[in-house]
């Protein structure tokens, strides 16, 4: 996304860096022409990614996950450190 000049200057003036702009634009609260950040979404933000943090522990233990799919249908998954290459070249 495009920045002005005035934003930039902003950004310098307050501390806040590019990195801190993406994430109020991606869990940030849009409210007309702007998009807020504030202290329940970060909360909520941080509890999503504890979640997620904790399901990609669990599929990393697995090995890692495989899903096979056909298009928008699901088919199969399996963990892919049991995906044996010689057998499927068969």
């Amino acid at each position: 996304m495009q920045t002005t000049t005035h934003m930039d200057t902003r950004m310098n003036q307050r501390g806040i860096n590019k990195e801190l702009i993406n994430l109020a634009l991606e869990y940030g609260e849009p409210k007309g022409d702007k998009t807020v950040l504030g202290r329940k979404e970060c909360h909520d933000a941080m509890q999503q990614l504890r979640r997620e943090l904790k399901a990609l522990e669990r599929a990393m233990s697995k090995g890692g996950i495989t899903v096979v799919s056909n298009g928008e249908v699901l088919i199969t998954t399996y963990r892919t450190d049991s995906f044996s290459s010689p057998t499927a070249k068969k």
